[in-house]
């Protein structure tokens, strides 16, 4: 049974009470409408920094990423929707055991594009921008600008089949309602009318502003290799310069690893520098997923994800 309580309180009485070793949330950040990770330990301050959680719509990023620095303790941690699919999917190929967490469900309607919002704002530093009641209320340049929360979230977060989380032993607020959500994105619609041509022209148009920072790697809690295909050195695989082939080659590789494991939690999209649509690959990846396996990453732990495992009388038709 999943218990509503208020996040400040049950941080502390976790910590206080020696059930978790740590918790993972947010607090707010230094820059307008942001916020980043608050990692509170049994044996820190932990009474007055735990004051110092929120969880709002500033709260973008996907946390469970950080988990796989504390493998061997106890954690509780905050999860949004999406982010409890990341968890699942972690929970699926056994990198942490269930009873070794403790999961702070933050039902969520969407997270803010901050950069959606300075564009509409005009401003790429407001003097101040804070959100009230689904309201964001800004000064820029000296002018005051109001808007709904709703214009200026992620385009992810509009067909998020996920607002509530799926697993959690803690509510920190309602259950929001799940609008209806088309199966698959306009986006990804597109891109499959065109040709084949088409489409491989469009990639390597998109992989032309990869800078190869690695940053959607790091930011991806699916991406939890001990050492990565792209830093292995012996043999070499591949470079990491200006040639477009070394990106385009590191995003294919990145794709097949992450079959069955992407969830569209956003992370790689929103931590990208350079604005890589790499949304639009991701999508049309769970798409295939679904679509030839019946598999939705993420969704039901007690599911075997189908490139995870392997069986007897599996078709072996795909061999060439």
């Amino acid at each position: 049974m999943t218990v509503k309580i208020d996040l400040k309180t049950i941080a502390a009485n976790l910590l206080t009470a020696g059930k978790v070793d740590v918790l993972i949330g947010y607090e707010a950040g230094s820059l307008p409408l942001s916020a980043t990770p608050l990692i509170l330990h049994a044996e820190g301050e932990y009474r007055r920094d735990a004051a110092k959680l929120i969880f709002d719509a500033r709260c973008a990023m996907n946390l469970v990423n950080l988990l796989h620095k504390f493998k061997d303790k106890k954690v509780a941690i905050v999860v949004k929707g999406c982010d409890s699919r990341s968890l699942i999917g972690l929970i699926q190929e056994k990198q942490f055991a269930r009873e070794k967490l403790i999961i702070i469900g933050a039902p969520c309607r969407g997270v803010i594009d901050r950069h959606c919002l300075f564009n509409l704002l005009g401003c790429d530093s407001p003097t101040s921008a804070v959100l009230e009641n689904n309201q964001i209320n800004a000064v820029c340049h000296g002018k005051k600008a109001c808007m709904p929360l709703n214009d200026v979230l992620y385009p992810a977060c509009r067909q998020c089949p996920v607002h509530n989380p799926l697993i959690a032993d803690y509510l920190i607020a309602g259950t929001v309602e799940q609008p209806e959500v088309p199966d698959i994105s306009p986006e990804v619609e597109a891109v499959q009318q065109l040709s084949r041509d088409e489409r491989w022209r469009r990639f390597q148009h998109e992989m032309q502003k990869c800078i190869l920072c690695y940053a959607c790697r790091n930011l991806c809690p699916a991406c939890y290799c001990r050492e990565c295909f792209a830093d292995i050195s012996k043999p070499k695989l591949l470079g990491r310069t200006a040639d477009p082939a070394d990106a385009m080659l590191f995003h294919l590789l990145r794709l097949m690893h992450l079959g069955g494991r992407c969830t569209g939690c956003g992370a790689c999209v929103r931590g990208c520098p350079a604005d890589v649509d790499l949304r639009l690959y991701n999508d049309n990846l769970r798409q295939h997923m679904k679509e030839q396996y019946g598999f939705e990453a993420g969704m039901d732990p007690q599911i075997e994800p189908p490139l995870a495992c392997f069986k007897p009388n599996d078709s072996d038709d795909f061999v060439m």
